[in-house]
């Protein structure tokens, strides 16, 4: 291949790849290929820069303004970093500094690399005004509704800063992101790759309420503009920002020598593992205002900081053996079982094998070596198989022809890659969709766990979703049953005639329509308002509301559309179970314009039930303690949000005066009701 023709195909490979990651959310290599591609195409330009083109993207940043959102001009350039990938070039870096400052005398910064989404804060005289996306580094995305939602970014700082206006990484720890996952799992969506991804999906959804429900977090790295202070140094900005509320740069490090620096960038290295959070590398930053300033920048980086990119750590192991599971969808998943090895601090003994193609493009046979690695720090994934030790008796692994769970045959559609069965008796599924129903975000059904549904399906008690509402009847039987007795039987039959009371929202996301989630289905109860309007509404409609589309809307008219669905609804009717969206309580707008936020452990209720409970009385629930909250409901245990809503003379509520004030308020909505 010519010159010209290799620098043309990595610029548009690289254009390519960052619309996936920037736009789309959706990468499909790791961030060291894509460093590679990009260090290969700087080469060339450096060597031929006939050749270079002004729009090439070694000279931008890689996002672009999602038309979606609002524009934002940021007023100070967001610009991104050159990355190193050797202590060699760490040092080369060093010295260029050092040679450029002569005599002055400096120090260094070294702080962990959070792999998340970059944006902007905006505050005026102690108040936020407005957050946004990096975008290309020039124009951003405006995402403050969605910013208010992150638990960990003050909403208010100290007035008496004219404007401050920071940077950030916004990410998602790991715990949130399994819990994520592991619910869009039950519910049939599609899972994110890592928590990097799901942090920049969340936070660029049009919906305020899926970014809350995500618990992202964000540390603040720089001040980009202040008025009314000065510093002399780095650190000394980051201590300031610390002091206002902001989780700055955690675990950062002051440096002088090349020696320390380097141990700074070893240590942040081998203690990722240890991390809640992910991080990607390690930045190297000049410490001295005056010094950076001197320095400057090019059109996209500064030459006063760089990033060391830590390689991903791959381990070779043994594939043992491959298990396909079958979802509450029909969806076969094959699951590589490995000879266990530790990697990026835990041991790993399974990893993802994604589908059929995936097997089939990497060429896997059982009893390979074959490299692993993390995805995103977190999800253990096969790179690749080491053809030169495949033993004589490795099998190539073909995904099944029948489910493992019910023996049925099993269909691929077209345009999926995706292998489902179909048999809508099949144990797994039903398994599934019982697990799904009884989850926290659908019926919250307390004490229907996998134990006792495994203990159900196999005393042939239940065979689907409503008949959880017949064991009322078959109490004797329960009460004898392991692990069972009086007590527990009361309490489980108690949880499951509450949950008969359900909002409609709660059962619409019960019922694991593909495609539809927690949110999705209050804007369908919200809609609709009732289950049979929802059942008999055409695909224009479905598809025409806020965030739906075709494809949405298809998996809805295609579950209604089916004999067994209908008749599913219609015996959870005859237990009783709610259809109506206001049905299951009085509902009104007495707290209409009220900000409510959660803290501690609360005793009477979930959060997601006291949630449900605001939000019907026409309140909203905060993640945050602001001047703009009216009350804060206060449980055991309550922590920061509690002593900042003192603090800011906030009304803090106990779970009796909540209760209080809720009476008053459906008091109120049977009153309207009744004129």
């Amino acid at each position: 291949m010519e010159i010209w023709e290799r620098m043309e195909f990595l610029r548009k490979e690289l254009e390519k790849h960052n619309k996936l990651y920037y736009e789309n959310d959706a990468p499909v290599i790791s961030d060291f290929e894509y460093d590679a591609m990009l260090r290969e195409l700087e080469e060339l330009e450096a060597k031929y820069p006939i050749y270079a083109t002004p729009d090439s993207p070694t000279k931008h940043v890689g996002g672009r303004v999602n038309e979606k959102f609002s524009k934002v001009t940021h007023a100070v350039p967001m610009k991104s970093l050159g990355d190193i990938f050797s202590k060699e070039e760490v040092m080369e870096f060093l010295s260029r500094v050092r040679e450029s400052v002569g005599d002055a005398e400096l120090s260094f910064v070294v702080e962990r690399k959070i792999d998340g989404l970059s944006v902007s804060v905006e505050y005026e005289n102690g108040r936020m005004i407005r957050a946004s996306t990096r975008g290309d580094g020039l124009v951003g995305e405006d995402i403050t509704e969605n910013a208010r939602t992150i638990k960990n970014l003050p909403q208010s700082i100290d007035p008496s800063i004219p404007y401050l206006e920071v940077r950030g990484e916004v990410y998602m720890p790991f715990d949130v992101f399994l819990r994520v996952n592991e619910q869009a799992e039950l519910s049939g969506d599609k899972l994110f790759a890592n928590p990097r991804n799901a942090a920049a999906g969340s936070l660029r959804q049009l919906n305020a309420k899926v970014a809350a429900e995500r618990e992202l977090s964000i540390f603040v790295f720089n001040i980009q503009a202040i008025r009314g202070r000065e510093f002399s140094s780095h650190a000394e900005s980051l201590r300031f920002l610390a002091d206002l509320g902001f989780e700055a740069s955690p675990g950062f490090i002051e440096c002088k020598t090349d020696d320390e620096i380097w141990n700074a960038i070893e240590y942040i290295g081998e203690s990722r593992g240890e991390l809640s959070y992910g991080i990607d590398g390690a930045v190297i930053k000049v410490n001295e205002i005056a010094l950076r300033d001197k320095l400057g920048e090019t059109a996209k980086i500064p030459r006063w900081a760089i990033a060391y990119k830590y390689p991903p750590e791959e381990k070779e192991t043994r594939l043992l053996s491959v298990e396909v599971t079958v979802g509450r969808t029909g969806k076969l998943t094959p699951v590589a079982v490995l000879e266990p090895v530790h990697l990026a601090g835990t041991t790993v003994s399974k990893a993802t094998l994604n589908n059929e193609d995936f097997i089939k493009e990497k060429d896997i046979h059982v009893g390979d070596m074959v490299v692993v690695r993390k995805a995103g720090e977190i999800i253990p994934e096969i790179v690749s198989v080491n053809k030169d030790l495949r033993p004589e008796d490795a099998v190539p692994f073909r995904m099944p022809e029948v489910c493992p769970a019910c023996g049925e045959k099993v269909f691929r559609s077209e345009g999926e890659s995706a292998i489902r069965c179909l048999n809508e008796q099949c144990p797994a599924q039903i398994y599934r969709a019982m697990m799904h129903f009884a989850s926290k975000d659908a019926m919250n059904i307390e004490g229907m766990g996998p134990g006792m549904i495994n203990l159900l399906l196999n005393a042939d008690m239940i065979h689907d979703v409503a008949d959880i509402y017949a064991l009322s009847e078959q109490r004797e039987t329960l009460v004898v049953m392991e692990r069972m007795g009086e007590s527990s039987t009361a309490n489980l039959l108690a949880s499951i005639e509450e949950s008969k009371n359900r909002p409609l929202s709660r059962l619409i996301a019960a019922l694991g329509i593909r495609n539809v989630g927690v949110v999705a289905a209050r804007t369908l109860a919200k809609a609709f308002g009732s289950m049979d309007k929802l059942m008999n509404a055409t695909i224009l409609e479905l598809a025409a509301l806020p965030d739906f589309g075709m494809i949405t809307a298809q998996c809805i008219e295609d579950f209604f559309r089916k004999d067994s669905n209908r008749a599913l609804v219609e015996k959870l009717r005859s237990y009783g179970v709610n259809m109506e969206e206001n049905g299951g309580g009085n509902t009104g707008n007495a707290w209409a314009g009220k900000v409510f936020v959660l803290t501690g452990t609360l005793s009477r209720y979930t959060r997601s039930e006291a949630s449900e409970l605001i939000m019907a009385q026409g309140g909203t629930v905060s993640s945050s303690v602001s001047k703009n909250t009216s009350y804060v409901l206060a449980g055991e245990a309550a922590g920061s949000k509690l002593t900042k809503a003192r603090n800011l003379g906030v009304t803090i509520l106990t779970e009796e005066e909540f209760e209080a004030m809720l009476a008053e308020a459906s008091s109120q909505a049977e009153d309207e009701s009744d004129d």
